[in-house]
């Protein structure tokens, strides 16, 4: 991570300390009331005592590995999930996962929830609960001196990045599809593990576009300043969810109290501010579990 990063970061986190010192005395008051008792406490999180985040720290600001040295992840994931762990007065642990095994694992057991930057689909949904807590937006990113590229339309013929495992596959897929019926030469689609692998085949060109969240173009306006520009965005948000199993109505119901108050206290907002985030995306939406998966695009 470049010194550029490391210098804006310090001196947003001396605001945003300022910023949470008034809200605090609320927030304390806040923990105090919503952190459960003994018993109450193996219901949210099991006998452990321990709340597990499975994480795919490969989403820079959500989640990421400061540098290759690096053992722990940071991010505005990370902050909040702490958060949450501190008004409950538990220790955190975040478990290092691909992102096609975060639900598997969680499905399995291996971790009580996941908050890696994987926002509501009305199929997940049907396997799992989640809580809202940001609205995000998915764009097509591409360098900053491409000039060929300003809608999807615009990627027939060309070669584009994406991570494997998530949804924007499909949304490539269906525009591939759209391109073929018109007669347009289809995209050349190029799977990678990791989000930051697919922005490395833009960095080394050997990719025009990847497909990704607004929030990834905010951090890179950070660490790569003048390198990347939207040159899309989708027009509808959509909101990510810390995922959790359907047969924990407990920690739902913890869930929701406490990431609510965070986003009243102001508590979620100080967090965006620390990942230069817009602060309007703590204002998340609740989900439509009427939308279908198809016209509901996700990471």
């Amino acid at each position: 991570m470049n010194g550029s990063w490391r210098s804006r970061r310090s001196v947003i986190s001396g605001v945003v300390t300022s910023l949470m010192a008034a809200g605090l005395m609320v927030s304390v008051g806040l923990a105090q009331d919503a952190t459960p008792d003994g018993n109450d406490l193996a219901l949210l999180v099991g006998d452990d005592g321990v709340l597990t985040n499975c994480v795919d720290a490969s989403f820079p600001p959500m989640e990421f590995f400061e540098d290759q040295n690096s053992d722990a992840p940071i991010g505005f994931d990370i902050d909040l999930v702490n958060e949450i762990g501190a008004r409950w007065g538990v220790e955190v642990q975040h478990i290092p996962t691909e992102f096609t095994g975060l639900l598997p694992a969680l499905e399995a057991g291996r971790c009580d929830v996941i908050a890696s930057g994987i926002y509501l689909t009305a199929e997940r949904l049907e396997t799992f609960n989640a809580q809202p807590y940001f609205n995000t937006a998915v764009v097509l990113v591409t360098n900053a001196d491409n000039t060929e590229i300003a809608a999807p339309e615009d990627l027939a013929g060309k070669t584009v990045a994406v991570q494997s495992g998530t949804n924007y596959i499909n949304i490539l897929n269906a525009l591939n599809e759209e391109l073929a019926a018109a007669g347009s030469e289809q995209m050349n689609l190029q799977q990678y593990p990791k989000q930051t692998d697919a922005i490395q085949q833009l960095i080394v060109g050997r990719a025009d576009a990847t497909i990704t969240q607004d929030t990834e173009q905010a951090f890179r306006e950070i660490a790569q300043p003048g390198q990347f520009k939207i040159a899309y965005a989708y027009p509808d948000p959509e909101t990510f969810g810390i995922y959790h199993r359907q047969d924990m109505p407990e920690l739902s119901i913890a869930l929701q109290q406490t990431v609510e108050e965070m986003r009243d206290d102001g508590t979620l907002a100080a967090i965006a501010e620390t990942w230069n985030l817009p602060v309007e995306g703590v204002q998340f939406n609740e989900f439509d579990a009427s939308a279908t998966p198809e016209a509901t695009p996700s990471s």
